[in-house]
């Protein structure tokens, strides 16, 4: 897991083939004029989806975990907390969704953290998250899934 702010989102570019592209948009997007719902980014290896998602307490948070793609989490109108772990970690998985690219654990997180407009947060496979912790009704995000080496979104 990395977080840091978009300004030096560059750092990471080169750690993985398509992450110049997803900074590049991350850096150059006018997140506020863009609609909700899939944003075409020009790369089929990155899709981009920007929404209000309801917000939720954190003991009501539970760890997920995806197999097939990288997530780059970007809060647009507030705070944002997430829960972390290690996936190695996580026992009681509620039944990977193949067709989602997503798994459930029935646990806790290992630590939280707290991002703001302006930063990000970058997931590999092996970083279980819980997102869309905090005390506002909903947040606006944008969501990276950048496609992990040798899958296909």
């Amino acid at each position: 897991m990395i977080t840091d702010t978009i300004a030096n989102a560059g750092r990471y570019a080169l750690l993985h083939p398509d992450f110049a592209d997803a900074v590049r948009l991350l850096q150059t997007l006018d997140f506020a004029a863009l609609p909700d719902g899939r944003i075409e980014t020009g790369n089929p290896n990155i899709r981009l989806f920007i929404g209000r998602e309801p917000m939720r307490a954190r003991e009501a948070a539970k760890p997920e975990a995806h197999l097939k793609h990288i997530d780059i989490q970007v809060p647009l109108s507030g705070a944002e907390a997430y829960g972390w772990a290690d996936r190695s970690h996580l026992e009681n998985g509620l039944g990977y969704d193949e067709k989602r690219d997503i798994e459930f654990f029935d646990c806790g997180c290992e630590t939280w953290f707290e991002l703001h407009p302006g930063e990000f947060a970058l997931f590999f496979p092996d970083d279980a998250h819980a997102p869309l912790v905090g005390s506002a009704a909903t947040i606006r995000k944008a969501v990276f899934k950048i496609r992990a080496a040798g899958h296909r979104l």
